[in-house]
């Protein structure tokens, strides 16, 4: 990605363009981008580059100009080839470190100006967050939770902030914040990791409440990886930011809709990760191995079969949260599971069939994220003085979002990346 100089702008233009709010598209618009920002948002017959600079004009015609991408929920250090977490987690550093900058690089070049990091091993997230600071690496802006906190042999015990007890966990919150971390990741329940349970919450309220306030003291957003009821009713109890997953689920792995903890979520404003796709990217990797085989097993097929319960009663969960108004933000998971990275597009997709519209379902990954994860005063939105973090993508989204994949540019701190042909 080259860089640009003081006296350079850049006038992209292009059939409408979407801020990133909610707004419907407007036409007859472009935008100025100079020094790393957007300078100016307006009618194409007014924007205009200062007497003697030297200025690139890029009509993109039946184009959407929109702000880049926010991912809410990231794992750069995984493979996205349904490796399991604790496969991952035994590799070293330095080559989860190489893994991450090139997934990086593949979410970049895919429109994602800016991603949250939700959990790698050791100091990777760190690395990674300062490697791309540094221009060592392409990448979109990282927010990153470095470790997340979790009970010994808890969900992603391997990534090394196994904590336990009031003074366990709050001495942990207070290493995360030393070490340069965004904001705080909770394990509220087990997960995929072989020696947790994902039904069972694990943090005692006390323990939770402990770590929200921590955090909270130092200016950091908490999330909470839920993956059963109790464990978004601790969660929302100890005053957690945003729940993801949001299963509702018991400790029995039963499914029901429990509506006085919907309500509860609804009146706390916390925002819901809902994370659906990487569970369709599962269903669908294993169909395929059958298909390869030409046969499933057993076993295969007991699987899949539970995976597609367990996505329609998510999808049905998400859709009575969504009415009533419970805030969503999209956020991939990817490269977790069987989800690779470079393919945020279908968690938005997702959403819709969730119950969001196109709109609505855009602006999950777009200001609602930024939003959600703190940055809302730099990214998510086009508006003058931010960040010239740009999108430019053929058709229009608002009518299909595949249109997102017809990616004609992308534009990171108002400089165009150099994206593979």
């Amino acid at each position: 990605m080259a860089t640009d100089l003081p006296n350079d702008y850049t006038l992209i233009k292009a059939d409408r363009i979407f801020d990133g709010t909610g707004t419907a598209p407007i036409s007859g618009q472009a935008v100025l981008l100079n020094g790393g920002q957007i300078t100016a948002i307006g009618p194409v017959g007014e924007l205009s580059a200062p007497d003697g600079s030297n200025l690139t004009v890029i009509d993109y015609g039946d184009s959407t100009i929109l702000p880049g991408l926010v991912d809410g929920h990231t794992h750069m250090m995984a493979p996205g080839d349904g490796t399991h977490g604790d496969i991952t987690g035994a590799e070293q550093d330095d080559v989860l470190l190489m893994r991450a900058l090139q997934n990086a690089r593949t979410f970049l070049h895919a429109g994602v100006t800016t991603a949250r990091e939700n959990g790698a091993k050791n100091k990777v997230g760190f690395s990674l967050k300062e490697g791309i600071r540094r221009g060592l690496s392409e990448g979109p802006e990282m927010v990153i939770s470095g470790r997340p906190i979790t009970i010994t042999g808890g969900h992603f015990w391997y990534c090394g902030s196994e904590a336990d007890g009031v003074e366990g966990v709050r001495s942990e919150v207070r290493k995360l914040v030393k070490e340069g971390a965004d904001f705080i990741k909770i394990m509220a329940t087990g997960g995929s990791t072989w020696s947790s349970n994902p039904l069972r919450p694990s943090y005692t309220l006390e323990e939770m409440t402990v770590i929200v306030e921590e955090a909270h003291r130092f200016g950091k957003l908490t999330a909470a990886h839920c993956a059963s009821m109790q464990g978004i009713k601790n969660a929302l109890d100890a005053g957690v930011d945003m729940i993801i997953h949001c299963v509702f689920e018991d400790e029995t792995g039963m499914y029901e809709f429990n509506e006085p903890l919907a309500e509860q979520l609804a009146a706390a404003k916390a925002w819901v990760n809902p994370t659906l796709h990487v569970v369709q990217a599962g269903i669908d990797q294993a169909v395929q191995i059958g298909y390869n085989r030409g046969w499933l097993t057993d076993n295969e097929q007991i699987s899949i079969d539970s995976a597609n319960r367990s996505l329609d009663t998510r999808n049905e969960s998400v859709n009575r949260l969504i009415k009533m108004g419970v805030r969503m933000i999209a956020g991939s998971d990817s490269p977790w599971g069987a989800f690779p990275p470079g393919e945020f597009v279908k968690e938005m997709i997702a959403l819709t069939k969730a119950g969001l519209t196109n709109t609505e379902a855009l602006v999950t990954g777009l200001s609602h994220a930024a939003e959600s994860i703190a940055v809302g005063g730099k990214a998510g939105t086009l508006a003058t003085c931010r960040p010239g973090d740009v999108l430019v993508v053929g058709g229009n989204p608002i009518s299909d979002l595949n249109a997102l994949w017809d990616i004609k540019d992308v534009y990171k701190s108002g400089v165009r990346v150099t994206r593979p042909v």
